[in-house]
């Protein structure tokens, strides 16, 4: 009766997207499941992963609800990877709502992105799919290769766009980048062409 249930489950997730734009299959070890109305969701153990797209989230347990399984929650070294975006991020903790196309996570975590050459860590972080657009908060550190060498950017809040591969940095903002070292109250940065505008109170230590 278990696996005829799940097997049920599964083909009802694979069929149903909801406003989300892409279907969702799903996988695990274990499972329990509840399809009372109003109240259903699938809880995901051992090996979990849940594939949505080009992407594939898995974590040590990870619940689907809402209609269509539009809400994700996963716990335990949770992972996101997603080649055709180029981008993976590593983290205890994942939110990610597929009918608003955004993932919340609000614990440490590593974000390596291929297309635009940048690595970056912080502590609490929204991504924003439909526009390419990452949120980053709390001690925010992000590394860019660069012909110069890398380019350090800290601050306590940071706007990434993937999109226009550039940045905006706020709070003890600083870029650290081939051997000068420049602060201001809010920076912003082209990873296109590598060049920095600083706004407010700024400061520096540029070695000629």
């Amino acid at each position: 009766m278990r696996r005829m249930i799940l097997i049920l489950t599964l083909s009802m997730a694979l069929l149903s997207t909801v406003a989300a734009d892409d279907t969702i299959s799903f996988n695990g070890g274990s499972s329990s499941i509840v399809l009372r109305e109003g109240r259903e969701n699938v809880v995901l153990s051992d090996g979990a992963s849940v594939d949505v797209g080009s992407m594939r989230i898995s974590a040590d347990t990870i619940t689907l609800s809402g209609e269509g399984w539009t809400r994700v929650e996963c716990s335990g070294h949770a992972m996101i990877a997603d080649e055709e975006r180029g981008i993976s991020i590593e983290t205890e903790s994942v939110y990610y709502d597929r009918e608003e196309e955004r993932i919340l996570i609000s614990t440490w975590y590593e974000i390596e992105d291929t297309v635009n050459v940048v690595s970056a860590t912080g502590a609490s972080l929204e991504y924003r799919l439909d526009e390419e657009r990452l949120q980053l908060d709390k001690n925010v550190m992000l590394l860019k290769d660069t012909d110069s060498g890398i380019m350090r950017c800290q601050a306590e809040s940071v706007v990434f766009s993937r999109e226009e591969n550039s940045l905006e940095l706020r709070g003890a903002a600083t870029v650290y980048w081939d051997g000068d070292e420049y602060g201001a109250e809010v920076i912003r940065v082209d990873l296109n062409t590598d060049s920095i505008t600083l706004e407010g109170r700024i400061r520096g230590n540029i070695n000629g």
